[in-house]
């Protein structure tokens, strides 16, 4: 029976490619169920041109009922929208962990939540081309994938990364088997140790 929650934020074209290594191993190793939110519970379009219709809107979403909030990259986040999602992270904070990619790294810097952590994006003054605000260069990590705990941000190319480090924060495998499970994606088709443990 699934105990835990992962939250996806999924708007008309939201980068579906980038969570889904994510979302499956979630879904097929874990106790975590996958719940897909939209502004208002309206079906969606994702840049692979996959149609979604959401389990339920942004208003029934409260961090009281997740484990885990997904924020996906997608071009409306550099065009500023997708802001009806902000106070949803403000108030999941500290509460619940938050990972965003790409462009979805973007909300965290709009509203100051990078300024003071280690964090990447895509790349180097990336967040400042969007997010006036934002003053946490200082913090910004030239790596794929950055994990302080309550917050992950990841590189829009961090697919493996991304699922390592929520994989990894959320016990879903034991040491060994995480990091085979890691090697697993990234092995040019040696998959032998993994499958055997």
């Amino acid at each position: 029976m699934k105990k835990r929650i992962c939250a996806v934020f999924v708007f008309d074209g939201f980068a579906d490619h980038e969570i889904a290594l994510t979302t499956a191993c979630l879904n097929n190793n874990s106790d975590f169920a996958i719940e897909t939110f939209s502004t208002k519970g309206q079906a969606v379009t994702s840049m692979s041109g996959l149609r979604v219709i959401p389990h339920t809107s942004l208003q029934n979403t409260d961090p009281e009922y997740f484990d885990l909030l997904l924020l996906p990259g997608g071009e409306k986040w550099e065009k500023g929208d997708n802001l009806e999602v902000f106070p949803l992270i403000v108030a999941t904070i500290g509460k619940k962990p938050i990972a965003a990619v790409c462009g979805g790294t973007l909300a965290l810097g709009d509203l100051g939540l990078l300024n003071d952590i280690p964090h990447t994006s895509n790349f180097p003054g990336y967040i400042e081309r969007y997010c006036t605000d934002y003053t946490g260069a200082c913090y910004y990590q030239s790596v794929s994938c950055v994990n302080t705990g309550d917050i992950i941000t990841a590189s829009g190319l961090a697919i493996v990364d991304l699922a390592y480090e929520i994989v990894k924060t959320f016990g879903i495998f034991n040491e060994q088997k995480i990091l085979d499970w890691k090697e697993l994606y990234q092995a040019n088709g040696e998959v032998q140790s993994f499958y055997e443990h």
